[in-house]
C-alpha cells in the first residue's frame, strides 16, 4: 500500500493532504523520515508516524456534519492556533474535513476517518454538487447569471457549469443558490465578482445529498443510517 493510502485510511488526512504532509517532511516510516511520493508501506510491519504520533488503520468509519461558524478554519489543525473545525467536535478518533471552507464561509463542514470518500467527494470528475447560499452585492440579470450556469474561464480556472437560481432580490443586494461539483479556493466568490457582484454572505448547505438542514450554528451531529449508506454507495 503507497504510503499517503495508508496515511488516508489510517485517518490522518485525505490522500492529497497527505501528500503535503509528507513532502513537509512531517511522515516518518519505521526510523526514517519520508518525503518522496510512492513508498511502499506494509501495513502489518512497518510503523508510520505523523508528527511523532503513530498511524494505525482505522476499523469504524466516522462521519460527521459540522455548521461551521464565521472564524472557525477548516482544517484539523492551525499554525496560527486558531480555532479548527475539528476543535469543535467531542470525538475521539482522529477525524478530518473533507475540502475546505473560507473563514468568512458558514455552514456544513463533513469531518471523517474514511480517506477513500474524501476523495471521491473533492474530486471534480465525480460531479459531486456541493450547494452555497449566498448573499450578493446588486442585482444579477438574466445575462450574468447564464455566464454562470455556462462556465467561466478565470484566470486559472475554468468552471463547469453551475446551478443558479435567484432566491429573493432587494434594493441593494440578492440571495442567490449556486451549486457546483468542484471545489478550487474563492471559487464561488471569484464566479460572482467575474460577472460584477461581490459576495458579502456565504454558506453552504449540502454535499451532495448530505444536507445541513436547521443545525445551528456551531452545531455538529453524526450522519444517520440512510445518509452513511448514500455516502458508502459512492465508493
Amino acid at each position: 500500500m503507497r504510503l499517503q493510502k495508508f496515511m488516508a485510511h489510517a485517518g490522518a488526512a485525505s490522500r492529497r493532504k497527505s501528500e503535503e504532509l509528507i513532502k513537509e517532511g512531517r511522515v516518518k516510516v519505521n526510523n526514517n523520515i519520508v518525503t518522496e511520493m510512492g513508498l511502499e508501506v506494509d501495513p502489518n510491519k512497518d510503523r508510520v508516524y505523523l508528527d511523532g504520533k503513530r498511524l494505525n488503520l482505522e476499523n469504524e468509519n466516522i462521519y460527521i456534519i459540522l455548521n461551521k461558524p464565521i472564524g472557525v478554519v477548516t482544517t484539523s489543525s492551525d499554525e496560527k492556533g486558531r480555532i479548527n473545525v475539528v476543535d469543535l467536535v467531542d470525538e475521539t478518533k482522529r477525524v478530518y474535513p473533507v475540502g475546505r471552507l473560507d473563514i468568512d464561509t458558514t455552514g456544513l463542514v463533513l469531518l471523517t476517518n474514511d480517506g477513500t470518500l474524501a476523495n471521491i467527494l473533492m474530486h471534480p470528475k465525480n460531479n459531486i454538487y456541493k450547494t452555497y447560499i449566498a448573499t450578493v452585492e446588486g442585482k444579477p440579470n438574466a445575462r450574468e447569471l447564464n455566464l454562470l450556469r455556462n462556465g467561466l474561464s478565470l484566470r486559472d480556472l475554468k468552471t463547469s457549469k453551475a446551478k443558479v437560481k435567484i432566491l429573493k432580490n432587494f434594493d441593494k443586494d440578492s440571495i442567490i443558490e449556486i451549486s457546483i461539483h468542484e471545489g478550487k479556493n474563492h471559487q464561488v466568490k471569484r464566479m460572482f465578482s467575474y460577472i460584477g457582484h461581490e459576495v458579502k454572505k456565504l454558506k453552504r448547505i449540502s454535499i451532495g445529498k448530505i444536507e445541513l438542514g436547521n443545525l445551528e450554528i456551531g452545531n455538529y451531529r453524526y450522519l444517520n443510517n440512510e445518509e452513511v449508506k448514500y455516502l458508502k454507495a459512492l465508493k
